[in-house]
């Protein structure tokens, strides 16, 4: 098949729909992205095709300024911002979409949860559509606390009516975006649902890329939601310096707030003080909304950096101390590495409330965040090895799935397009006439 891939233009999200595409690829379908210009550079430089969508209202540059304020920005806040982005991108994207997917000869979409735009266009047009989710699920189940919050995980008809109520919170928080999405519903005679089970989503195939072993229990789960696992297949990734001679062979601590919520200083100088003089090293990565220089004197022991090679350093991690996106999440359990969590906003708390669920680490409410109460969850944490204990039993249920190979199986068998596998019976015995 020739399919169209979409998602929002977030790096986690970039890396991970393109691992998907390429292993499709793989596969032997044609791939192609569309999105707007500032995902290009991304997207070729991976290797895959690339159409521009919403020229006018995002040319290049636009989204990294977005991103930029974003980064300052926390709670609800960021919430607020997140949302008046989306109506911007929503408005652009139906509009150029359609002919864009004609134009590049589509048979398929494959379309990230939260790239609504694309969906509906996707949908309108009458193509077949799975979904993907690459933050947490979005859908309002009633056994579990909506995404952007960080509430516990709880049973009884108590703990839904809560989940039912905060459900109806979050739709009200972005009545205005979900309004402008009916309305072009409506308009192309498309059935749609706001807060139907299925998210506006495909039910074809929805496919969360966090794995049920880190996910909160769902009895209610449809057929045609899986749970998969991370879909990074370790390529396209750009090759990042680091000074390994630095690195004394103490503990290591890793510290990163990924590439949207980077621009807090105040965070950082917590992190290095809280980290100092516990035996450990800490490498901290700090991203490039802020100069290093700005950051003052850091303790001997911490290597601060704009950017380390991730994946390289949690293998050698005791502990990873994150704003809790699921992207540097899954990567700490796939590495077998607990954390200490800071949510910021978005659905980062609701990784927060699973991490504290899996009890695969220690959450410090972002405005309750000072190097005290860092300093004694990072103790906490690597004193109390059931924590590590933990993010081992996920990494081996995570390697056991092969999140992007099941993925891709998933994909196959709901297109229709799946081929049967060869069994090599081993070489064929020649009889005599």
């Amino acid at each position: 098949m020739r399919i169209a891939f979409a998602t929002l233009h977030f790096p986690s999200h970039l890396n991970n729909m393109a691992s998907l595409a390429r292993k499709m690829r793989d596969r032997g379908h044609e791939v192609f992205f569309v999105g707007v210009p500032d995902a290009e550079k991304h997207i070729r430089a991976a290797g895959i095709d690339f159409y521009a969508v919403a020229e006018r209202e995002f040319p290049v540059g636009a989204w990294h300024e977005r991103d930029a304020q974003l980064a300052k920005l926390s709670g609800a806040a960021g919430l607020k911002f997140t949302i008046e982005g989306m109506c911007g991108a929503f408005d652009a994207v139906v509009r150029d979409c359609p002919e864009v997917l004609r134009r590049a000869g589509a048979e398929a979409a494959i379309v990230d949860q939260l790239a609504s735009g694309y969906t509906a266009v996707v949908k309108q047009m009458g193509l077949p559509l799975i979904n993907v989710a690459i933050s947490l699920p979005g859908n309002p189940w009633d056994s579990a606390p909506p995404a952007a919050f960080g509430w516990l995980y709880r049973t009884g008809w108590l703990a839904k009516v809560r989940n039912r109520a905060g459900h109806a919170l979050l739709r009200r928080l972005v009545r205005k975006y979900l309004v402008r999405v009916s309305a072009y519903y409506r308009q192309h005679g498309v059935p749609f649902e706001i807060g139907g089970i299925d998210f506006g989503c495909s039910t074809l195939a929805q496919i969360a890329q966090i794995p049920a072993a880190f996910d909160f229990p769902n009895p209610d789960l449809p057929a045609w939601f899986h749970h998969t696992g991370p879909f990074d297949d370790g390529r396209g990734r750009r090759d990042v310096e680091f000074p390994w001679e630095k690195l004394t062979g103490e503990p290591l601590l890793y510290a990163s707030t990924g590439t949207l919520q980077d621009g807090a200083e105040h965070i950082y100088r917590a992190i290095a003080e809280a980290c100092s003089n516990l035996g450990c090293q800490l490498v901290l990565s700090i991203g490039n909304k802020i100069k290093l220089e700005s950051l003052g004197a850091l303790p001997a022991n911490c290597i601060a950096v704009n950017y380390a090679p991730q994946l390289k350093l949690l293998r050698h991690a005791k502990l990873c101390i994150t704003h809790a996106g699921l992207t540097t999440v899954l990567e700490s359990l796939a590495a077998g590495v607990p954390m200490v969590a800071v949510p910021v906003t978005n659905d980062q708390p609701g990784v927060g409330a699973r991490i504290e669920y899996t009890r695969t680490g220690i959450v410090v409410p972002y405005r309750k965040v000072n190097a005290v109460r860092l300093r004694a969850a990072v103790q906490q944490v690597l004193e109390d090895g059931e924590f590590r204990e933990n993010a081992g039993r996920i990494q081996c249920a995570m390697q056991a799935v092969n999140g992007l190979e099941r993925a891709v199986d998933i994909i196959e068998d709901s297109f229709g397009v799946r081929k049967p596998q060869q069994v090599d019976t081993g070489p064929v015995a020649l009889q005599a006439d």
